[in-house]
């Protein structure tokens, strides 16, 4: 897939990076909200996977131990995320990030969840799979008691199953002024390497999702949110 940066007349750029080896996307995400900080592109969703495993982390959060020395063990490369969270085990998964600009400054990271939930929660139904915006507390960075896992805890900021309660996307957020980007990852599958051995406890088995359905769905979904906040921009 073509990663070349393109303008077009859209609301919302589409970036697909296809399969990317895991020491360039945090530095890319970066990038990609400093180039839109800048004006330089417009608000942009990319969407990637992982060329082999590995584990981000949030930009706040206090690592198990355990967890660091099993990663070393089985040579998992740990990355600090710019975005809040816990850790993200990738590899198995569809990897988005989003850089746009809200109608509002100095919004608070809960705020901007609530606004960007319901296009999430419409890209999932729109690929056949019932979900809702997750309600239990925000964990956390400092706890090790969940092994230090974003997926342990179907958060307020995630997206989860409607009927079954698994988590479907675990997103996470840093948010400059008016300027945002959401970083989130949603499993295609199981993962190929021992979760139970990194976190102390198994992964659920992900409903069946195919990366391009869903990352047109989440385009069509986002633009539209895109869209709307900019027609309250001054």
């Amino acid at each position: 897939m073509n990663s070349r940066l393109s303008l077009d007349c859209s609301p919302l750029r589409l970036l697909n990076d296809g399969v990317c080896p895991p020491e360039i996307n945090m530095g890319r995400d970066i990038a990609l909200l400093q180039a839109f900080e800048r004006g330089e592109i417009p608000p942009t969703l990319r969407v990637y996977q992982w060329a082999s495993p590995a584990i981000t982390y949030g930009v706040n959060q206090q690592l198990p131990p355990r967890l660091v020395e099993v990663c070393e063990q089985l040579g998992i490369p740990l990355f600090r995320r710019p975005t809040g969270g816990k850790a993200v085990l990738h590899g198995h998964d569809l990897t988005i990030a989003l850089v746009w600009q809200t109608a509002e400054t100095r919004l608070y990271p809960r705020q901007v969840y609530l606004q960007l939930a319901p296009a999430l929660v419409e890209a999932f139904r729109q690929v056949g799979v019932p979900a809702a915006q997750g309600d239990a507390a925000a964990p956390d960075p400092r706890s090790l008691d969940d092994g230090g896992d974003c997926f342990a805890t179907p958060a307020i900021a995630d997206i989860v199953h409607a009927e079954t309660g698994v988590k479907l996307m675990g997103c996470a957020l840093l948010v400059r002024g008016a300027c945002v980007l959401m970083q989130a990852s949603i499993p295609l599958r199981l993962p190929a390497v021992p979760v139970e051995l990194l976190f102390g406890h198994p992964h659920p088995v992900p409903p069946p999702l195919d990366a391009d359905t869903l990352s047109r769905a989440l385009y069509r979904t986002l633009q539209e949110r895109v869209q709307a906040s900019r027609r309250l921009l001054p």
